[in-house]
């Protein structure tokens, strides 16, 4: 009985319970109706709550006397809604203002955005994946201001070269510092594939990154922002944070898979617009020459071709067959007697080919609570260029492609109640191949450009034969065989990379009371990479046949132990202060083994070589730094930050290896400290900011001491006896080299107006380069060749300026970005006696260092100008070359500016980008050759009416020398170098992309959490109107490869656009 009475008692008590309760259902809302998942919905004056289903949707329990529901949503104001009689609610929340941002700085430290007192850039994940390239720095084209970002080629996986804030040395390394997870990541260009020994086929090691496992990249420009990384830092820092370096503790308690797959088209970008009324030859006469200034194709006047016209075949000139020649006979017996038909042919414009290019990744990502979360990831990415496909007789693949595997791990874990311990791994491995391009590598011809743009009209390119069907030997139309067969070239050479890396970090935070902080991270970055260049026998420029390997070892060790520091000082005041230390070892071997006279063609084996020369090399580079920052804050609106860092390198000697460079920099956040500007609808945010930061430069190792060359030389003395010899190498060492000296102050300015519809961020900065560390020739006699010294200065001014608009805002809205970078340079000093430094390029024609003028003005031989600047002629009427070298042109852009949208409605959204560049020249022996040679559109006129050039005569009266059009152009373009020197200025659409992701509401009752398609494009367009305009050039490439040359193109391949389409699916 009591029982009973028990059970009837707690049935009436719950029953009462139940009753005095309501259950609340609705969904919540952005303006436009989206659903908002994940919504914080909250009983006001209660712990009771709940969140938004995938659908919006909710349902709470609301107890007796629950009269409010607290709506908030990241990025939304937070809303109270009276429940009334209603059980349904359904909430539409409007956007908020921005929130305190908190970005990544030095060393992985996150701060307030506001608390800085220097500019930070930060992307997003959805700003770099997605995308039809694979390179990460490519995408970051006009995304940041004070980033120049420069393609080598249009070849995949082609080199880029990355600047920050101008070059800051002159001939050391100007690239910004890439950082993988907090740890330093090698992204050099091996040196062995520079201009000078194979031009700009060689790929830069970011290429290891994957984009879609991105997950936050920040750009620190200035030295106040990267003094922690010491001189590392100097030329800005690129931080990437991957997906499984957040280790997956974003993700929900639920496992998370996201699959993401894009394929897309590559093709060539900028052809010519050929012109398809004369061929091969000279003065309207035909001959076997490799310019378009011979007969017309309508020509049928037997005297215009001399012994080689056979007749006329319904209406078409019949010539000699290019193979029926002496040395080409014992091959080709079939073309014996044939004649060929002298016309038109499309050769160039069929050689290319789109390629495809595939990318799928897969991610998982779980939150398993209580501090514990893990995340992987994988992907494969196939990419192939535009070059053509191999002849099945090699292997039928691809000539340009990449293969990419990338693999990774994350895991983060707390042990006790103060112990957390993350950590990562990842693995890359990547295999390229891409035609020769440089003019270095045996030579002009051997280069796949060199030759190929420039084909003869009336050349057969694709149906004649390009090689030998007895010994494989190369054979072209020209008589003498001096220039080489592009697609021999294609098919019997190649550059080849295989690159397997890891990288991984182990990270442990030990918190000692509410106060301190101790942080230790061990990081690892290591990869082993083998090149290989190969050409069969039987080429022009490589006769004998070549076949060079490289293997490559480097290492990256990274030690960071750091003490963080927290205080309040009162109502007023705080205290932030970190203190550290930084170990890093560099380690770097090299094995090099180049063979020639090759014995089995298409064998690429060194012991199928006869020939053989080998060499190694290692070194070493240790720095030790210590480093202490302190951030002083009051009252939430003034910030002082001062930061010190002192390194000890193994590269320099005694008293002259330690350096220590400080930094300092000031916000004050004017709208948080002037009342009348707190909660202003007009002027939302207002912060002034100014920092000065200092770094070094150190360099190469082994530059200091004179060093023993390890190379064995067999010494026969006088008695006969053999002795093995070491040299000494013929650099001076200098034991007094002391470091570079960098220093910079940057001042900015960072305001919200309207509700963050307009937002600003300006920047200057100026920046001083002093003691920098240059080469400099010594007399032979002394014994030694060169030395290295400290005798350069150099400057960098600029401004950088980023506005950001919300024009529409609600169920359509357009979001705007506008930034514009300027950097002028000047070279401020150079040695005693030295007037000029050679930087990349030729000895007569390159980028030079010279004092009072722009880093990097193009030097060779100009035109001869009267002293009006009027062109002289010669005696012939065409332009006289200087016999004197000098400035010919300024590859530094005046201004680059980015103008950024993306429309967005529901689930769909419209994005793309114009970039505009405002000169800089290019010196382009393409463009050159192009018009000497009479191939392109600009060339076809009347070519018998004589051509006076404009300019004077060397008498100083107006030149009325006639001359035939085809010699002008010769002469013009050929002569002095002044002639193929453009200004680059482009217009382009950098980025095309529409996007769309399901609602929720259809995938309510699937597994999936979203789904989103993106239909992209790249370089689409472009247009630089200074240019010749049936040339269509696209200056954005480097000859000179990844490194400090810029503004030169020689005959290297041309620019790519990409377009295609990505899934990507979340359940």
């Amino acid at each position: 009985m009591k029982k009973l009475s028990l059970v009837l008692a707690c049935s009436l008590f719950f029953l009462g319970y139940a009753l005095a309760q309501r259950t609340i259902t609705g969904t919540v809302s952005d303006v436009g109706g989206e659903p908002l998942i994940g919504a914080s919905v909250l009983v006001k004056g209660t712990t009771v709550g709940t969140v938004t289903e995938v659908d919006g949707s909710y349902s709470i329990n609301v107890p007796s006397g629950g009269t409010t529901l607290v709506v908030s949503y990241t990025g939304f104001e937070t809303k109270e809604v009276e429940i009334g009689a209603s059980d349904v609610v359904d909430i539409t929340l409007s956007e908020g203002l921005e929130l305190q941002e908190v970005v990544v700085t030095g060393l992985g430290i996150k701060k307030e955005k506001k608390a800085l007192g220097y500019g930070v850039a930060t992307l997003s994940s959805k700003e770099v994946a997605s995308r039809p390239e694979a390179d990460v720095a490519r995408i970051l084209r006009g995304k940041a201001t004070g980033v120049d970002i420069v393609q080598t080629s249009g070849l995949s996986g082609s080199g880029t070269n990355i600047l920050i804030r101008g070059y800051s040395s002159i001939t050391g390394d100007n690239q910004p510092l890439f950082v993988v997870d907090g740890v330093p990541f090698n992204t050099s260009t091996n040196t062995n594939r520079g201009f000078t020994t194979g031009s700009a086929t060689a790929s830069s090691r970011f290429l290891d990154l994957d984009p879609n496992d991105i997950d936050e990249i920040s750009i620190l420009k200035g030295l106040s922002a990267t003094v922690l990384y010491g001189e590392a830092g100097r030329n800005g820092v690129i931080l990437v944070t991957t997906k499984n370096g957040n280790a997956g503790a974003d993700a929900n308690k639920k496992m998370e898979v996201t699959v993401n797959q894009s394929i897309s088209r590559s093709e060539v970008a900028n052809l010519p617009d050929y012109q398809n009324s004369f061929g091969n030859g000279f003065s309207g006469n035909f001959g076997w020459f490799f310019s378009n200034w011979g007969a017309a194709f309508s020509d049928t006047n037997p005297g215009s071709y001399g012994s080689d016209f056979k007749g006329v075949e319904n209406g078409v000139v019949q010539i000699t067959h290019p193979y029926d020649q002496a040395q080409f006979r014992p091959d080709f017996p079939e073309f014996v007697g044939v004649p060929y038909p002298y016309k038109a042919y499309t050769g160039i414009e069929d050689f290319f080919q789109p390629g495809v290019t595939s990318n799928t990744s897969l991610s998982i990502s779980k939150n398993v609570g209580n501090g514990t979360s893990f995340s992987a990831t994988y992907s494969y990415l196939s990419d192939e260029g535009f070059t053509p496909r191999l002849d099945e007789q090699r292997d039928g693949g691809a000539s340009n492609f990449i293969n990419k595997h990338n693999f990774g791990l994350g895991a983060q874990t707390k042990l006790a109640n103060n112990l957390n311990v993350k950590g990562t791994f990842n693995f890359a491995s990547t295999d390229r191949r891409t035609p020769i391009t440089g003019p270095a590598f045996g030579g002009d011809g051997n280069g796949l450009f060199a030759a190929l743009l420039f084909t003869p009209r009336s050349i057969d390119l694709m149906n004649l034969p390009y090689q030998s069907p007895i010994d494989g030997r190369n054979v072209y139309y020209r008589r003498g065989g001096q220039i080489q067969n592009p697609r021999w070239v294609l098919n019997n050479s190649g550059d080849l990379e295989n690159v397997q890396r890891f990288f991984a970090t182990t990270q442990l935070d030990y918190a000692i009371g509410s106060k301190f902080n101790v942080m230790y991270r061990l990081g690892l970055d290591r990869y082993t990479q083998q090149n290989d260049r190969q050409t069969n026998r039987g080429g022009v420029s490589t006769p004998s046949g070549v076949f060079y390997t490289d293997n490559f070892r480097n290492n990256i060790w990274d030690h960071v132990l750091n003490l963080t520091y927290t205080q309040s000082l009162g109502d007023d005041l705080s205290l932030d202060v970190i203190a550290g230390t930084n170990l890093r070892r560099n380690t770097y071997a090299r094995t090099t083994v180049n063979s020639t006279d090759q014995f089995v063609f298409n064998l690429f084996n060194h012991s199928n070589f006869t020939s053989h020369n080998s060499e190694s090399y290692e070194e070493f580079e240790n720095t030790i730094g210590v480093y202490a920052t302190a951030t002083v804050g009051f009252k939430n609106y003034l910030y002082l930050n001062l930061q010190g860092r002192n390194d000890w390198t193994s590269t320099l000697e005694p008293g002259n290896n330690s350096l220590f460079y400080p930094s300092a920099s000031l916000s004050f956040v004017v709208s948080d400290a002037i009342p009348s500007l707190q909660n202003n609808a007009v002027l939302n945010y207002l912060k002034l900011r100014i920092g000065y930061g200092t770094s070094a430069g150190y360099p190469d190792p082994y530059q200091t001491r004179n060093v023993l060359a390890t190379g064995t030389n067999n010494f026969v003395t006088p008695s006969g006896r053999i002795l093995n010899t070491n040299s000494v190498s013929d650099r001076l060492g200098n034991n007094n080299l002391k470091p570079e000296l960098h220093k910079e102050l940057e001042g900015g300015v960072e305001a919200r107006l309207l509700r963050d519809r307009i937002g600003i961020d300006l920047s200057l900065y100026n920046k001083t380069s002093n003691d920098l560390i240059i080469d400099l020739s010594l007399d032979p006699a002394t014994g030694y060749t060169q030395t290295t010294v400290n005798a350069a200065g150099l400057t960098n001014k600029g401004v950088e300026l980023g506005l950001n608009l919300t024009p529409v805002r609600g169920k359509v809205t357009w979001d705007m970005t506008l930034n514009y970078t300027k950097n002028i340079s000047e070279v401020t000093e150079l040695y005693p006696g030295v007037d000029r430094i050679g930087i990349s390029g030729y000895t007569t024609l390159g980028n030079y260092a010279i004092v009072g003028e722009p880093y990097g003005v193009m030097y060779g031989s100009p035109f001869v100008k009267d002293a009006s600047g009027n062109l002289v002629v010669n005696n012939v009427g065409t332009y006289q070359s200087s016999s004197t070298n000098g400035i010919i042109g300024d590859p530094n852009p005046n201004f680059q500016a980015n103008w950024i949208n993306n429309v967005s409605w529901k689930g769909l959204s419209f994005g793309f980008q114009w970039q505009y560049i405002d000169k800089g020249d290019i010196y382009s022996s393409t463009v050159q050759a192009l018009l000497a040679r009479g191939n392109t559109s600009d060339t076809d006129v009347d070519r018998y009416i004589p051509l006076i050039m404009p300019g004077v005569k060397s008498d100083g009266s107006p030149n009325d020398i006639q001359t035939y059009i085809g010699d002008s152009f010769f002469d013009a373009y050929f002569g002095a170098d002044e002639g193929g020197v453009f200004d680059a200025t482009t217009i382009r659409l950098r980025e095309v992309s529409l996007s769309y992701v399901l609602p929720n509401s259809v995938l309510a009752k699937t597994p999936f959490g979203r789904i989103g398609i993106t239909l992209a494009g790249e370089n689409l367009w472009y247009n630089a109107p200074n240019f010749p305009v049936g040339i269509n050039f696209d200056p954005e490439i480097s000859s000179v490869g990844v490194g400090n040359g810029r503004g030169f193109d020689f005959r290297t391949a041309p620019t790519v656009k990409k377009y295609g389409v990505s899934l990507n699916a979340t359940f």
